[in-house]
């Protein structure tokens, strides 16, 4: 009777951690969900509470990791498939494999609050989330915090913190709930929501502040082109011409309203060399180009021959004349899709996925700098998800973030959206206006507020005229970075080896 009710027990358990991802993981699918995770780690907390091993609360944290992972990132089927060029079942492997990965970020906080108790205040929960969101290598690097893009006031903490502020309030507020129902403790809620409404309050102050740097800042007039370019006919060599048609066409009855054209990533099929100083009538992208243009190219470096030749996912800076102004090699590859994990040890592994590129990562940040005094942070694809090289481009001068990308590999999915909701903290970390041009969407302007003030549907061949401003505003998390994050990685690592779980310390 005593092992039956055990395993009730135990199943109750798992059941309010899985409740947990179901939470998360909600805002992901509908924006519009952004409340759930204000109580999203509560069931999980309090599972927790009734958990009599270590085992058992590893467990609990893997139900909850598995219920956000799994149903939040579907999409990552479908691009392995596509973009890695991997059969759909080898696929759902690499998929499954990935959310039990992610999900042991999960495992890791249960395991942490097992040992130590929420602590004080409920405090240990939020310093011990941080520290892992800080920490934990995800392919998809999302944070809590990313999941309030439509409640923009309180993500203004975000020049001073990151996202790791908001995270730290959103996991404390379900903390505080989960002690209020365990142990009819209202101290640790009272002192979340506090602090939730100081963050909403210091959201409020800044805002003005902002707005009348705005005001007092140059303009700068940006054509955005989309040209809706399927994936199969952009790497089918039939088509390049075709291609880049498409945005020739859509350009040319707006270069003249503007101070520059922004093209996708790798509109420009044409290789060319790092150290040329223009392009060549063939190379170049647009013949009758009046304006200055950035689009995304490729570009080699060799030392000796073709064969041992580096090559590069770029962006370039040309004008009319087809002088190259400014050019930038992208750091941060994309595993299965810009190069093959593994692939230097398992050669095989290049038969199964022959659509993976073998590209060489870049090592430089710059800006590049145009005629009216605009620099602009040219980041590509997925260099807008971490915060370091956004914020490594403003600290060199960048008065505007762009990034140029190609998320048609995700399909008709939620995956842009996330992107773009992960990608929006940089122009607040670091208050500057954000452009952000894609292929197929969504293509869009991001203010310094993390706002979306304009943006194009998924798979349209449209363009877009914007006016934004070059903003010189240095933030203390541009200077000083992720001082928060690493002051409570200190905290948790202390409390994990110092704190032992004390009798009674459940909540």
């Amino acid at each position: 009777m005593q092992a039956e009710s055990s395993g009730r027990g135990r199943t109750t358990s798992l059941l309010l951690s899985a409740l947990t991802g179901l939470l998360v993981a909600a805002p992901w699918l509908d924006f519009s969900l952004y409340p759930a995770a204000w109580f999203a780690f509560a069931p999980l907390l309090v599972a927790l509470v009734r958990a009599r091993s270590n085992r058992e609360a590893i467990l609990c944290g893997m139900a909850a990791g598995m219920g956000a992972n799994v149903p939040a990132f579907w999409w990552l089927v479908y691009t392995i498939d596509v973009f890695g060029g991997f059969p759909i079942l080898i696929a759902v492997f690499f998929y499954l494999g990935l959310s039990l990965f992610s999900a042991f970020q999960f495992g890791l906080f249960a395991a942490g609050i097992y040992r130590t108790g929420a602590g004080p205040l409920a405090l240990g929960a939020p310093v011990l989330w941080v520290a892992l969101e800080f920490w934990y290598p995800n392919l998809f690097p999302w944070r809590m915090a990313n999941s309030q893009l439509e409640l923009p006031v309180v993500m203004q903490i975000g020049d001073l913190t990151g996202p790791y502020g908001l995270s730290f309030i959103l996991v404390w507020v379900g903390a505080g709930l989960a002690a209020l129902v365990t142990s009819r403790r209202w101290q640790p809620l009272a002192a979340a929501l506090v602090a939730a409404f100081a963050v909403a309050g210091y959201g409020q102050l800044r805002w003005p502040q902002i707005e009348a740097a705005v005001d007092a800042s140059p303009a700068l007039r940006v054509g955005l082109v989309q040209g809706n370019v399927g994936i199969r006919e952009k790497g089918n060599a039939a088509y390049f011409d075709i291609n880049i048609e498409k945005y020739r066409s859509l350009s040319r009855p707006m270069q003249s309203e503007v101070d520059v054209l922004i093209w996708p990533e790798t509109v420009s099929h044409e290789w060319i060399d790092e150290r040329a100083t223009h392009v060549t009538a063939e190379q170049h992208p647009f013949p009758d180009l009046t304006t200055p243009l950035i689009f995304g190219g490729l570009a080699y470096h060799y030392a000796t021959s073709v064969e041992d030749a580096l090559r590069y996912n770029a962006a370039f800076l040309i004008d009319g004349g087809g002088r190259i102004l400014g050019r930038y090699n992208k750091q941060i590859l994309l595993p299965f899709g810009e190069y093959l994990p593994f692939s230097s040890w398992i050669p095989g592994l290049k038969s199964i996925s022959p659509n993976t590129g073998d590209f060489s990562a870049g090592t430089d940040a710059v800006t590049l700098d145009l005629p009216n005094g605009g620099r602009i942070a040219p980041l590509v694809c997925y260099e807008d998800v971490p915060a370091s090289i956004a914020r490594q481009m403003t600290g060199i001068g960048a008065n505007v973030l762009m990034t140029i990308f190609n998320d048609a590999w995700f399909g008709d999915s939620m995956a842009p959206y996330q992107h773009e909701a992960i990608a929006v903290w940089r122009a607040i970390e670091n208050r500057r206006y954000f452009v952000r041009v894609g292929n197929a969407g969504d293509t869009g302007v991001v203010d310094p507020w993390g706002r979306i003030v304009d943006r194009l549907p998924l798979f349209t061949a449209e363009s877009l005229t914007a006016t934004i401003r070059l903003l010189e505003i240095e933030t203390f998390y541009t200077r000083r970075g992720d001082v928060f994050a690493w002051t409570l990685t200190v905290i948790a690592a202390a409390w994990l080896v110092k704190r032992p779980r004390l009798a009674g310390d459940d909540t």
